[in-house]
Formats: structure tokens, sequence, C-alpha cells
């Protein structure tokens, strides 16, 4: 398996947003199968750690693209550091979130374009630069970590569940336009995943009515599916939750996404938005 793996995802894998959480899974999962990486976070010295850490564990090697995803140049950024090596394995997994109303007293548009760039422009540019010659080779994979709340209306989520829903869509579709090329595309849809954000917030208190995957059950699950699905929801009880929430009027599951943020993250009240020049 070890050997096919890398015959068809090597000689070198990328992953973006791999320094900790569900990239670092990935990047063990790729690199016990036998194949270079490139990993490209923002954390310089997570990053750092981690492609020694991996070099030393599995033998590969690791270089280290210190880059923040939300650079509008990340693509330049990217490409320099990659210098010609074959990437015949693409995983976007870095993602900027928050649980909140849309107008937020401590952030503005810049943010929010910030967001996009990360979530959508970013993983467009790196897909589209190395999913070329995977395509010309007539081998590969490409992996697009998303989000249940991108399956439905989600509230509190909003902008950040609109780029997830991107994320399904373009991998979904991509899925069918390059099996010809023998090319495997794969959107990964996480649920609560104890990355060290999350576990932080459930540290906090937050988050108690939730159920959480490890970031290698939803690695494993990924790549089990990779090859085989268009998309994948992690989790049995995420799959029960999304079969429930796709049984109901439409209005009754954006509610309920609603309920379960307010319930599990904005301490059991619905936040007013912040309106310029509103004192309330």
């Amino acid at each position: 398996m070890t050997a096919a793996f890398k015959d068809k995802y090597g000689p070198w894998a990328l992953v973006a947003g791999g320094a900790d959480g569900i990239g670092s899974a990935y990047a063990s999962y790729i690199a016990e199968r036998g194949l270079d990486l490139v990993i490209v976070d923002r954390e310089r010295e997570k990053l750092q750690q981690r492609c020694r850490a991996l070099e030393a564990d599995h033998g590969v090697t690791c270089l280290a693209v210190h880059a923040d995803l939300a650079n509008r140049a990340i693509l330049d950024i990217v490409i320099d550091a990659v210098a010609g090596r074959e990437v015949g394995l693409l995983v976007y997994n870095a993602a900027l979130a928050d649980v909140g109303p849309f107008y937020k007293p401590d952030s503005g548009l810049d943010y929010e374009l910030d967001k996009a760039q990360v979530n959508m422009l970013s993983p467009l540019a790196l897909l589209y630069h190395f999913a070329r010659p995977m395509l010309a080779r007539e081998r590969g994979g490409i992996v697009l970590m998303s989000s249940g709340s991108g399956l439905q209306g989600s509230p509190y989520y909003s902008h950040y569940a609109a780029t997830k829903a991107y994320s399904i869509i373009l991998a979904e579709s991509l899925w069918y336009e390059f099996k010809p090329y023998h090319v495997d595309v794969l959107a990964c849809i996480a649920g609560m995943t104890l990355s060290p954000g999350v576990a932080a917030a459930v540290e906090r208190g937050e988050g108690q009515h939730s159920v959480y995957q490890t970031p290698e059950e939803v690695v494993s699950e990924a790549m089990a599916a990779l090859g085989k699905e268009p998309s994948h929801i992690c989790g049995m009880h995420n799959r029960d939750n999304q079969a429930l929430l796709h049984s109901l009027p439409r209005e009754q599951a954006v509610s309920a996404i609603a309920k379960h943020a307010i319930a599990n993250f904005l301490e059991g009240k619905a936040p007013a938005q912040f309106i310029a020049g509103d004192e309330t």
C-alpha cells in the first residue's frame, strides 16, 4: 500500500496549514508512506519543529515554507519555494474561522477579506497551479478541507460557512472533471475536531455539548475516501446529524445550527450585531 500510495501521489506532497492540528496529522500520514513534504504555515517555530520531527521520524525531506496564506501573493511565494519539485498531492487545510455575529466589535471588512483569501482564493490559486501538471501526468490527488457548516446556512458562522460551501462545490465538481485524468479530488467535511484552537475552547468550558473527533481520525477517514468519493463527512455522528438536518425544512435546519452555536460557543445568548454608532 505504501508503494502504491507513493506511486500515485508522490514524490512530493504540499500541505497548506500543516504545522499543527489536522494539517499536522495529514503530514504524518503522508510522511509515513514515504512522500517528501512541503509544508506552508505562518507559525514559524511550530513549522520548523514539525519538519524536523517528520524528517527524524520518517526519513523524508520536509521543506518548511513560512508564509501567511492570507497574503495575496501566496502563489508566487509557494512556487518560488517549491522550485520545480514534482507535487503529486495537494492538501489545503488552512482556514480562518470564528463564531459570532456578522458585524463584530473587534474586526471589520479587512478581516473578512482575509477570510475569503485564506479559505477560498489561496486554495484556488494553489489548486489551479499544481493540478494542471497532475492532469498532464495522469496521476495525483487534491484534498480541500471543509466543514459541516458549509452544508446549509449557519448563523454565527456565516461568512466562514459560505467559504466552506465554496470548497465543497469546487472539490465535488473537479472530482468529476479530473476523474478521466486519474487525479483524485475530495472535499473533506469535518465536524468539531480537537485541533489546538478547539481544544483551548473546550478547556475554557465552551463546546461542552459537541462530539469531537481527533485530527488523526479525520485524516484517516479522508484518505480512505480519496479516490472513492467526491466529498466525505467525517464521523458517523456528523453524518447522522447532517441526515437529520437535511430531512428538516430549511428554516428549521438553519435555526438548529444557530441554537447549537449559541448553546456551545456564545454563552447561551444570541449576540447583537455591532453597528457603528450604536452604543448599546
